[in-house]
């Protein structure tokens, strides 16, 4: 089968013959993991279908005709990637997701005679958190690097609607990262601090249970720290969002933290979106294993 499609014709020809069509649409959309583990949940539950990429343009309207045409082929479903997940929340209807409302972006989509929407990567998050650090987000001191990107804002609403113990928001310096603060603050006790405040950012990171990172470094190899490793301390854990070994798990580990990719979160916010569609949770141990592979 193709890798990556856009919403044409020969994608309705390719997908005719199965019953439930899925897809994940973003720009770029190659490297997505989402199909193989998808496709093993589908699998894993008996449902004959298919999961494809699908790359929408960036520019214009291309993004809204793309929802448009998947629904005249007969998709039930979509995951939503960047940089699209705040349109995505415009074109749908979200008002039956508290998470996806406070953070205004969705990355789940399913056709029930109108594209409604979520946000799953709060809760794929949260139960990813609970995996690796044995403790609910409710229970820690969290630093949040990249609060104001498509991934970090939903997480950050994550952490507040969850009761979040103390919540630093990092980010670079824009009226994006106050508005945020304001926003979240009646949930849950939080501070937003710009990146070149470093002696804010430090004390922050040495007071966190957990430092999360949801900053873009780590995607491409060679990319700088988007923190001094000598900030952490071997009682601390540190989870990178990116699904893949970056440099800043490897600083974390040789200061003697725990450290994690973001391949829990992957698996399990795709459950949680795989359960919006079909009404049930599928087999994570068969998605997981299908990521793994």
């Amino acid at each position: 089968m193709q890798e990556v499609y856009t919403a044409d014709a020969a994608l309705a020809a390719d997908t005719a013959p199965y019953a439930a069509r899925l897809g994940v649409v973003g720009n770029p959309i190659a490297h997505s993991r989402s199909p193989q583990m998808q496709m093993a949940a589908l699998r894993a539950a008996g449902i004959p279908g298919t999961y494809v990429r699908v790359l929408a343009e960036r520019e214009g309207d291309d993004f809204e005709r793309t929802l448009s045409s998947l629904q005249r082929m007969g998709f039930c479903g979509l995951n939503i990637t960047v940089p699209f997940k705040y349109r995505a929340f415009a074109a749908v209807d979200a008002s039956a997701d508290p998470l996806a409302a406070l953070c205004g972006s969705c990355n789940t989509l399913a056709w029930r005679n109108r594209w409604v929407g979520w946000n799953t990567d709060g809760p794929g998050f949260a139960r990813a958190i609970r995996e690796f650090c044995g403790r609910e987000l409710a229970e820690l001191r969290i630093v949040l690097m990249g609060a104001c990107g498509g991934a970090g804002s939903a997480l950050a609403c994550q952490c507040a609607l969850s009761g979040c113990r103390h919540l630093t928001l990092v980010n670079r310096p824009k009226p994006a990262l106050q508005a945020l603060e304001q926003k979240l603050s009646p949930h849950a006790a939080v501070q937003a601090v710009a990146v070149g405040e470093d002696d804010a950012r430090r004390t922050a990171v040495q007071q966190a249970d957990l430092v999360v990172n949801a900053t873009s470094l780590g995607l491409v190899p060679g990319d700088e720290l988007p923190l001094p490793a000598e900030w952490l301390s071997p009682h601390q854990a540190v989870y990178d969002i990116v699904p893949h070994p970056t440099p800043l798990q490897a600083a974390a580990a040789e200061r003697g933290c725990r450290a994690a990719d973001g391949t829990a979160m992957l698996l399990w916010q795709g459950a949680y979106a795989f359960e919006k569609w079909f009404g049930s949770m599928p087999d994570t141990a068969a998605m997981r294993a299908a990521l793994l592979a």
